[in-house]
């Protein structure tokens, strides 16, 4: 009876060491999983922040370029980024209209009488479909 029991003791000491080995070696792997994917994480992270540094230069850059002051020192890079829209849609405007003052001051030194105002309005289209 004394043997069986020395057995049991060997047997369950013997399936705690191969068990414990098992469950380290599994946790190891899992481990190492994850510090390799939090590894790949970080690496992901650094990249988008060295994106996002390079596009707050560029977008003060464009902003500087073009004269947009936003109000707050601390704002958005979305806040600068509508403010530069903004500012350039109005520059386009400003460029359409000086064209269109030229364009009119040009047309307006060929011919001495012209109504400006008539001509600002638009085209005569006749009231006849057929001859429009």
């Amino acid at each position: 009876m004394c043997f069986y029991l020395y057995f049991f003791d060997v047997w369950a000491y013997f399936l705690t060491f191969v068990l414990s080995f098992y469950f380290s070696t599994e946790l190891e792997k899992k481990i190492t999983e994850a510090v390799s994917a939090t590894d790949a994480l970080k690496k992901s992270l650094d990249v988008e922040v060295a994106d996002r540094s390079a596009l707050e230069v560029v977008v003060a850059s464009a902003c500087e370029g073009l004269g947009v002051t936003v109000s707050a020192p601390g704002s958005s890079l979305w806040s600068r980024v509508e403010a530069l829209y903004s500012r350039a849609g109005e520059r386009l405007r400003e460029a359409l209209h000086a064209g269109v003052k030229k364009a009119l001051a040009v047309v307006s030194s060929h011919y001495v009488g012209i109504d400006l105002p008539a001509v600002s309005e638009g085209y005569v289209l006749p009231d006849d479909e057929a001859k429009a």
